[in-house]
């Protein structure tokens, strides 16, 4: 009889980990109370929210496009910035064109290169090719 419960060959390197870095997100992770992660591993987009009820939403890489980055005058001055990125409107699901935003990153410029970045492979990867409508 196999053991159900182990898992094997299971591919989950996380290549970037964080955690909003605004003025009251950092006051709520001072007294160790900020409950929203963002991760972003070989091929998803992890965000987990809540405290009482953990809600995680994953989205894989392939299906998002055009990581852009916000900054206001208020995240420039904390040395934060907001990442939106686009799940693709050609994707099915009713998730489609949807945009996920991860708000108040620290080192936001380097964080959407390596979204960009992760995407990328993991297109490469999957031999994805798109299409655009002319």
């Amino acid at each position: 009889m196999k053991n159900v419960d182990k898992i094997e060959d299971v591919d989950f390197e996380i290549k970037w980990e964080g955690q909003p870095a605004g003025l009251w997100a950092r006051f709520l992770s001072l007294i160790h109370m900020n409950f929203t992660h963002y991760q972003i591993s070989k091929d998803e987009l992890i965000i987990k929210r809540g405290f009482f009820r953990q809600r995680t939403n994953t989205t894989e890489l392939y299906l998002l496009k055009d990581a852009d980055l916000e900054i206001s005058l208020w995240q420039k001055m904390l040395k934060v910035g907001t990442i939106k990125v686009k799940i693709d409107s050609h994707s099915s699901g009713e998730r489609a064109g949807e945009i996920i935003t991860l708000k108040n990153i620290r080192d936001c410029e380097k964080v959407r290169k390596l979204l960009r970045d992760a995407i990328e492979a993991d297109v490469m990867e999957r031999n994805i090719t798109y299409f655009d409508k002319v």
